[in-house]
């Protein structure tokens, strides 16, 4: 009896050693599970929500996170960045580096590179301004403009000509103010735009600047639509361009027309 109450108690203590041996492996088998979600690394600052280029870069839009590498020019204080202005587009979740913000939004300038960043299918017009025409010098590198055209209904053959006003650009992205040799620091007063656009847009635009009255107006960063990267349906390549005249311009966007829409 004696020897068999013994192994009882010597089967009850094995059997719990070995549960408590299998739980102990167990744990530490799943440890790496508990900690990998801990990212290990430094936090950097980073961009919660895409940031719109030019605009003032508020608390709200930053973030930190841990990156590693961790990338050059990084911050790493929220405050270090607030109220800077953003130079181009930052995606959100990119962190934040020097290179891609200005001291306040008022100084921005484009960077220096050996080609002008002209998507596939696109091309770089440049186009006249002064104060008057081109919104007191406030248009800056990475703003977007709309374009007015005046004319004379006169050119395209109407008795008596009128002069008519249309708005026959909008959401034009300028990529550089003022010449190459220029710097393009804010405020600053130039003779020339330059703006991406379609070859087929581009024949237009030069349509009007030959026949026409153009000003420009500085849109809202709110209105600003994506910056071209692919090539544009209606015009993909250089060769689809294939000339305008006055039928084509007047057909466009309906100068001769009776009724203003």
């Amino acid at each position: 009896m004696r020897r068999s109450r013994r192994g009882r108690t010597y089967i009850i203590i094995g059997t719990v050693l070995a549960v408590l041996a299998f739980a102990t492996a167990a744990g530490v088998a799943s440890l790496p599970y508990f900690f990998s979600s801990a990212a290990i690394g430094t936090k950097v600052v980073v961009a919660k929500n895409a940031i719109s280029a030019r605009t003032q870069i508020q608390a709200s839009d930053l973030t930190m996170a841990v990156i590693t590498p961790v990338p050059k020019l990084a911050f790493y204080d929220v405050k270090a960045v607030e109220g800077k202005g953003a130079r181009v587009d930052i995606p959100a979740d990119a962190p934040i580096t020097a290179n891609l913000i200005a001291e306040s939004p008022d100084v921005l300038s484009s960077s220096d590179v050996t080609y002008l960043p002209i998507p596939q299918g696109f091309v770089a017009v440049q186009v006249p301004t002064s104060e008057l025409v081109g919104v007191g010098g406030y248009v800056q590198v990475g703003d977007r403009i709309a374009v007015l055209a005046t004319i004379n209904t006169s050119v395209f053959g109407a008795t008596p000509g009128v002069s008519v006003v249309r708005t026959v650009f909008k959401n034009l992205y300028v990529i550089r103010v003022g010449p190459a040799s220029a710097t393009n620091a804010a405020a600053q007063l130039t003779s020339s735009l330059t703006v991406l656009m379609t070859a087929c847009d581009s024949e237009y635009m030069y349509w009007l600047l030959n026949n026409a009255i153009l000003k420009y107006t500085l849109e809202s960063y709110k209105d600003y639509g994506t910056a071209p990267t692919q090539p544009d349906s209606n015009c993909p390549t250089l060769a689809s361009a294939g000339g305008v005249g006055p039928k084509d311009v007047d057909k466009k966007w309906s100068f001769t027309s009776s009724t203003i829409k």
